[in-house]
């Protein structure tokens, strides 16, 4: 009778530590609801106020060449003062030079410096962006993506202001320094994006971060050419404001709107992940032991890191270039270099929109290398279509662009559509087995990898220009981005997917218990 109770005992024992872990399973279940829709508002929100910021960044690129000139015939002539000086010697080296070169293009003189002196401040920018991003990406994993990134906009609140106000060449040179000093925005959305999902939906996140650049090059380009119009302090004859205010107001106001945005919208993510599935600590921890400093990994991150500095080397350059080029061979005005990089972003947008999340979406990870390929060809394709236009002009003396330059304009735009977000995603997804706080860091030395490819970039493409001609500047940048292409598709994986040690856990954990009730 005894056993016949403790026979009839176990399997109401069994049944009731079943229906516990039932429990258990369907409370976790909830848990990874409500958190995947968490992340997909929080990721909207970063959206919304990374193209803000998008939009205030890419003001300024059309006016760019017309300011440097503006700023040239206040005190260019005047050797005391800092672009006087620079003007000057950039003209004796000049002169040397014409000694033992045919470049027609420096035949063009003080037109010609016009471009290196462009050079110069787009790298000094990017130099900026290159020391900081590290410091950016650890600080973002101690103090919080939040805290960081408010800091981030205080900056560029106050070099927009400086902006407005920058009268001088020199008030100019200090705002750009404490904009690439704070320009961290794009850097802490994409660790915010990888904060909030997983390998099966990070690549779509990351996709957003795209779409946002390519709609604020859409519209920013031609909202910068417009505001050019209204406030001019040539025609207001104030020798205070900067050359174009009206659209260094407009900017600040963009970024006033995004910093209170965020300060009432965006929460805290980085220990977003930390309440899923406390079951699997110990596997989480035995996964991360294992894998988390594993030699595959770091030679993975280092590769990528050594591509994304070379491709930006050259990309950067070439695009920085470009409405130096329209200035110097077709003399654009602010209006056709804004329509020109709206006809960049309109492009870049669609083919986001329309291609690049789909592509991303068949395949946690797997798409990635492909659409990075197939933007460094667009890329290559689109820098010899420069290069073919540059050449008919200087054969034809003609003042208007040939339609190879609209074709250079797509594969522009195709580059831009893919590469640096996919890379973006491709450096998240390689360390998914390390410690979510960890990816501040990873994406920050990722960042400042790039960043001095956009240094040295500019300077670069400008000094070849500047020597030689724009069509063998653009001919040599077909041709490295080429090898570029050759090398990624080479010495990087297929997927750069590792299993993230909380799932990896959750499925041993299910498989255990399968065991133990089989």
């Amino acid at each position: 009778m005894a056993s016949l109770a403790s026979t009839q005992r176990r399997p109401a024992a069994s049944a009731a530590h079943d229906s516990g872990n039932n429990s258990d399973d369907d409370s976790q279940t909830q848990v990874v609801v409500r958190q995947a829709a968490e992340g997909r508002r929080i990721t909207r929100i970063v959206f919304i106020a990374l193209l803000l910021d998008i939009l205030s960044f890419t003001i300024i690129l059309p006016l760019l060449p017309r300011s440097l000139e503006a700023y040239k015939a206040r005190e260019g002539s005047d050797p005391s003062t800092l672009l006087g000086w620079t003007l000057a010697t950039v003209a004796q080296l000049r002169h040397r030079i014409l000694g033992w070169t045919t470049s027609r293009f420096l035949q063009q003189g003080a037109r010609a410096d016009l471009v290196l002196l462009g050079g110069m401040l787009g790298s000094l920018y990017s130099l900026l962006q290159c020391v900081v991003a590290p410091v950016i990406g650890r600080v973002s994993d101690r103090w919080g993506r939040r805290r960081t990134l408010m800091v981030c906009m205080a900056g560029n609140v106050v070099w927009t202001v400086l902006w407005v106000f920058s009268g001088s060449f020199e008030s100019f040179l200090v705002a750009r320094v404490i904009a690439g000093l704070s320009e961290g925005n794009v850097q802490i959305s994409n660790t915010v994006i990888a904060d909030v999902t997983d390998a099966s939906t990070r690549s779509k996140g990351m996709a957003l971060v795209g779409i946002a650049f390519a709609v604020g090059f859409t519209l920013g380009p031609s909202i910068g050419a417009y505001f050019s119009t209204k406030l001019s302090a040539e025609g207001s004859g104030s020798s205070v404001l900067a050359p174009f205010a009206a659209a260094a107001v407009f900017s600040l106001a963009l970024l006033t709107v995004e910093s209170l945005y965020l300060y009432f919208r965006l929460p805290e993510t980085l220990h977003f992940k930390k309440s899923a599935d406390h079951s699997a600590e110990k596997e989480v921890a035995v996964a991360k032991q294992a894998t988390g400093n594993s030699a595959s990994v770091r030679r993975v991150l280092r590769r990528l890191n050594v591509v994304h500095f070379a491709y930006l080397f050259f990309f950067s350059g070439m695009e920085y270039t470009l409405t130096f080029l329209t200035h110097d061979k077709f003399n654009f005005s602010n209006m056709q270099q804004g329509r020109l990089l709206g006809f960049i972003g309109i492009t870049s947008t669609l083919l986001q929109g329309g291609y690049v999340r789909r592509v991303k979406g068949r395949a946690a990870g797997r798409g990635d290398k492909s659409l990075v390929a197939q933007g460094m060809v667009g890329c290559t394709l689109g820098l010899l279509s420069i290069a073919l236009c540059c050449l008919s002009a200087d054969k034809s003396g003609d003042g208007n662009p040939s339609w190879w330059l609209w074709a250079g304009a797509v594969g522009f735009a195709v580059a831009s559509a893919t590469v640096v977000n996919c890379l973006n995603s491709m450096v998240s997804l390689v360390g998914a087995s390390q410690a979510p706080g960890d990816t501040g860091r990873r994406l920050g030395d990722f960042r400042s990898a790039g960043q001095i490819g956009r240094a040295l970039g500019p300077v670069f493409a400008c000094s070849v220009y500047w020597l030689s001609g724009a069509a063998v500047c653009y001919l040599v940048g077909a041709v490295a981005v080429s090898v570029i292409t050759l090398v990624f598709v080479v010495a990087i994986p297929a997927t750069t997917v590792v299993a993230s040690p909380v799932k990896r856990a959750a499925v041993l954990s299910s498989s255990g218990r399968l065991n133990k009730a089989n």
